[in-house]
């Protein structure tokens, strides 16, 4: 889908800052450059930008976004741009000949509205705009600037900044089809009116408007110094996540949001996350030498810096859309390589403060002191490395306040600036402290081993003693078909829908699992092109989909399932006629207790509530092998088991998810075998006891 952006003004209000609106910076971006990037993050590389006031300016920036972000740029410029923004989105109408997602280049706002409105179903001559409907105590909003709205049964029926009665906001977010420019050209002909408001008040009194609710999420219109300092204040405050720890929240995020990733972003705007990784990293040596020097103080200091520096490079990650998962790996390397360099210094410290000396009544051992430095060292790694085994191994995420991936290691520093801090009573205070971390540590990777003993042991369960029956997807599972049809799909949808091949495959692969109907539809919703193109991919499927073989293992692995008495069953979204002419060509019908395919009324879902009710099989006792994240989602709700062939999606995906997932169906078997040795195992333990 096509973006169009309207970024032709001048922006007086905020010319102290920069002398054009669009360019104006706002913590590590520019305001278009954060319009477009929260726009890429849900799909959108092709863009259509309206520029005017300083455009040759704006436009040579645009070119540099264009190539180190990978989309597509294209200019329309307007001259006339003192002119209301209405006449700006007019000098978009050669380009634009479908639906399009339209958007100001000044206004910031939470993703998820433009993934919620991209998936609203648009008539051919209507448009959709986001409105905020929390006109009570809206502090992002200037009540005398924001352009209000009056919604009756979810349609706009009044709209203007000067209307007495409205019950909502113009957040400036369109979902548009090419319908919008004559209202535009009609508002300037009757009305002499250049805006975009006048045009959508035309639209709105032929019910062509339709209205969608944002509910809790974020928008803010920068349009001057009050709600440049708001927006700033906003995105500041929503760097805090989830996961971070109790010291994060309450200590670290108030020092790093307020005063050092604004810091960095002013001394260096081209700063990245990876850059402030290292200057933690070498803050927490220089911690370190601190502690080996003697300077216990000024090393306590260091480390509570280096663990706020820590949080500063999610932040500006996070600010300039710079995630990645390179950069996250860097900074687990360098935080733990931190973390044991660290402690180091604090048990070469404890080694010369108090070793081999009787403090408080007590003789303190070296040998002592050594055993638990080490052991408070090696506990600190074991965090990191059972959070990361977990899900290597088996997908698993470990769940608490006290023991999920991700926490604790602010606390663990903290613990040692304060320890630090007290050696200014005593030297030992500091070796209490990697006491207690080696509790804390150690106790953490032995409650995690046995968390993931017992979700080892009920995977087995479920795959063992409860299943006696598989439904396996067709395509990309038994078919080794999935890369004839995303080639034909691709094809098709880039022919035929003017985007891009890299998102027309991203389309195509985000909706697997659906038959192609289904598919187009969810991604282009009432396209007058949808019925020629799904007709042309039926018709090619036919022709060609019999030339490709199922997967090598598949006569193995049906016989061995056979052999052990578990049912065996064939969904699928491919149309019931090819189904069967292929499983026969194929010689596998007698290894197959059922195979099904798609009809009217016959979807996947009703295929397994079918097998469900005639063949006497409790939902529980059901395994589904499909190659597709929306196969997962489609069975999730049925109560019945899943695991992932991930050979469209990579392994990760899955476990992204905690699915279950493996790479070949000769894996599916190498799984149920070892689930099988293992109860035996326990069953010989079992015995024995």
């Amino acid at each position: 889908m096509k973006c169009v952006i309207i970024a032709a003004g001048k922006g007086s209000r905020l010319s102290k800052k920069e002398d054009s609106k669009p360019l104006i910076p706002l913590l590590g971006l520019t305001l278009i450059e954060r319009v477009i990037l929260t726009a890429k993050r849900k799909g959108l590389t092709d863009f259509y930008i309206v520029t005017g006031y300083n455009g040759e300016k704006v436009r040579t920036f645009l070119d540099t976004v264009s190539e180190r972000e990978n989309i597509k740029i294209t200019h329309i410029i307007n001259n006339e741009w003192e002119k209301e923004n209405g006449l700006s989105l007019l000098k978009a109408k050669d380009f634009i000949n479908e639906n399009f997602v339209l958007l100001m280049c000044d206004h910031i706002f939470d993703e998820s509205i433009l993934e919620k409105l991209m998936a609203e179903k648009l008539a051919n001559n209507e448009v959709v705009l986001a409105v905020d409907f929390k006109i009570k105590d809206n502090n992002l909003v200037d009540i005398h600037d924001v352009t209000k709205v009056f919604v009756e049964k979810n349609k706009i029926v009044n709209i203007g900044k000067n209307i007495s009665k409205y019950n909502g906001y113009d957040t400036g977010i369109f979902l548009c089809t090419p319908n919008i420019f004559n209202a535009i050209e009609k508002s300037i002909e009757l009305n002499s009116d250049y805006s975009l408001s006048g045009a959508i008040k035309i639209m709105s009194e032929q019910g062509r408007v339709r209205a969608f609710d944002i509910k809790d999420s974020f928008w803010i219109d920068v349009d001057d110094e009050k709600a440049y300092k708001k927006a700033k204040k906003l995105l500041c405050n929503r760097l805090i996540k989830p996961a971070d720890g109790f010291i994060s929240r309450k200590i670290n995020r108030k020092f790093s949001i307020n005063i050092f990733t604004p810091l960095l972003l002013k001394i260096k705007k081209d700063i990245t996350p990876n850059q402030i990784s290292f200057i933690s990293f070498i803050v927490a040596i220089i911690s370190s030498v601190a502690f080996f020097c003697g300077h216990a103080i000024v090393g306590a200091f260091l480390v509570q810096l280096a663990s706020i520096l820590d949080g500063c490079d999610g932040e500006i990650a996070r600010l300039k859309y710079m995630q990645s998962p390179l950069g996250d790996f860097i900074d687990a390397i360098l935080d733990r390589y931190g973390d044991a360099i660290i402690l180091l210094g604090t048990f070469y410290y404890s080694l010369i403060k108090i070793a081999n000396k009787e403090i408080f009544g007590i003789y303190w051992n070296s040998l002592f002191i050594t055993i638990i430095s080490i052991l408070a060292i090696l506990g600190n790694l074991m965090v990191s490395y059972t959070s990361a085994k977990s899900v290597a191994n088996l997908g698993y995420k470990y769940k608490g306040r006290w023991i999920a991936a991700g926490r604790g290691r602010d606390l663990r520093l903290f613990l040692l600036f304060i320890g630090g801090l007290m050696t200014y009573i005593h030297p030992i205070f500091l070796f209490f402290t990697l006491f207690v971390l080696f509790i804390q540590t150690n106790s953490i990777v032995i409650l995690r081993t046995f968390l993931l003993w017992n979700f080892f042991l009920k995977q087995n369960n479920l795959l063992k003693e409860k299943v006696k029956a598989i439904i396996f997807d067709f395509d990309g599972t038994i078919a080794d078909t999935m890369g004839f049809l995303t080639d034909l799909g691709v094809k098709l949808i880039t022919e035929n829908y003017n985007i891009s091949k890299e998102e027309a495959k991203k389309r195509y692969l985000d909706t697997t699992g659906m038959d192609f109907a289904a598919q187009i539809e969810t991604i282009f919703p009432n396209h007058p092109k949808n019925k020629e193109v799904v007709e042309t991919f039926e018709t090619k499927k036919i022709e060609a989909i019999f030339d490709y073989p199922i997967f090598p293992d598949v006569i193995l692995i049906l016989s061995y399932f056979k052999k052990k008495g578990i049912k065996r069953f064939i969904c699928s979204s491919t149309k019931e006629e090819i189904i069967n002419k292929y499983i026969k060509l194929n010689k596998i019908d007698n290894l197959l207790d059922g195979f099904f395919g798609y009809r009217t009324n016959f979807k996947k879902g009703d295929q397994i509530d079918f097998i469900i009710k005639n063949y006497n099989i409790k939902r529980n006792e059901i395994l589904f092998v499909g190659d597709s994240l929306r196969d997962h989602e489609l069975i999730k709700d049925k109560g019945i088991g899943f695991i992932g062939i991930s050979r469209i999606f990579e392994k990760i995906e899955f476990k992204k998810r905690g699915i279950l997932s493996v790479s070949s169906l000769k894996e599916l078997v190498d799984l149920f075998e070892k689930s099988e040795k293992y109860l035996k195992y326990l069953e010989r333990v079992n015995n024995k006891i």
